[in-house]
């Protein structure tokens, strides 16, 4: 490795891929399975880049969620993890999951209006189960239980506007 290459394990709705970055030039380089992507990120607005990686772009929102990430691309609605390598291993060796109470707090990732509360208090819910789906700038988007858990509080119903991390419910 490079003094300018890190690796990271990077979860994508459960998924592990294990990478290498480093800079190249004004953008950076991936590195997985053996192969070399090229990437450059430029900013479009608060939450939204262009990623472009080899010859294709996409534009991607980003909202941070807990201590991940909520990435909608393409139409298309990811959680996504970034860990530095040592701790991902060390978190695996030890043999348990990094959780906290923000885990537990599902919240809104963008403005919008609620259209659907999927549980109520006291359900109990699977990990990836969509529990509300929020209307914003025209896209209906599935917010999905993390992990297992039984509902301990609901703060939103239909119809109601909410705002960028406003609590929508609460998980034991």
């Amino acid at each position: 490795m490079t003094q300018f290459e890190n690796r990271y394990v990077v979860t994508v709705d459960d998924e592990e891929f294990d990478i290498s970055l480093r800079k190249a030039g004004d953008g950076l380089q991936i590195d997985y399975k053996g192969k070399t992507y090229n990437v450059a990120v430029d900013k479009l607005g608060d939450k939204k880049v262009l990623l472009k990686i080899d010859a294709g772009s996409s534009e991607v929102d980003i909202f941070r969620n807990g201590r991940g990430l909520n990435v909608f691309l393409e139409g298309k609605e990811m959680v996504a993890k970034v860990e530095p390598y040592n701790l991902a291993e060390l978190r695996k060796s030890a043999g348990s999951a990094l959780k906290d109470v923000e885990d537990k707090v599902v919240k809104a990732p963008m403005p919008g209006l609620v259209l659907v509360v999927n549980v109520k208090r006291g359900d109990i819910v699977k990990k990836g189960m969509t529990l509300v789906i929020i209307e914003a700038m025209k896209m209906e988007n599935m917010i999905k239980a993390a992990h297992d858990g039984k509902v301990k509080e609901v703060f939103v119903i239909s119809g109601k506007a909410v705002d960028k991390n406003e609590k929508l419910l609460e998980l034991e």
